[in-house]
């Protein structure tokens, strides 16, 4: 093979390493920009949903304090403030908090659907409380606390042995 020929391969095996290590680090970047992306995008849809909680617990708090649940429409209300803390909790990508929601509403949609029996308020008021700081949580993107972490029925019985 002459020196020639030699010097020509070489200078294209070179271009075409070159290109195709230019081509990888491309398709990195762009990769790498489309992952930043979504996770910008999730920890938007967490935000918004965290806030629109936040609104709503706030809602739910009034609804126990101003009004009596014996009231016509009380339920209702109750049930659709239910629906739309679910709607917002399934926008989390963090199972912990999706799990958290899904228990005090499960806790408040039972309440909603108790004809007869007249709720505590101070009961729903403080998970509204609970509810707000679980969402603060969310909004300055730390993990959830370890007491939202257990289940509700373990908090209310660490409640009543507190106050026994």
């Amino acid at each position: 093979m002459q020196v020639e020929t030699l010097a020509g391969l070489m200078g294209l095996a070179g271009a075409v390493v070159g290109a195709a290590l230019s081509t990888g680090a491309v398709i990195w970047q762009q990769r790498k920009a489309a992952h930043e992306a979504e996770r910008t995008h999730l920890l938007g849809l967490a935000e918004a949903a965290a806030n629109e909680i936040i609104r709503l617990s706030f809602e739910m708090e009034d609804l126990f304090e101003q009004r009596d649940p014996a009231e016509e429409g009380w339920r209702t209300e109750l049930r659709q403030k239910c629906r739309g803390i679910e709607e917002q909790s399934l926008r989390f990508g963090d199972k912990d908090i999706r799990t958290y929601m899904s228990q005090i509403n499960a806790e408040l949609f039972v309440v909603s659907t108790m004809n007869g029996r007249i709720p505590d308020p101070g009961q729903y008021i403080t998970m509204s409380v609970d509810i707000r700081q679980a969402m603060g949580s969310v909004l300055r993107r730390e993990p959830l606390p370890e007491r939202y972490r257990q289940s509700r029925a373990q908090l209310r019985r660490q409640a009543r042995t507190a106050t026994s």
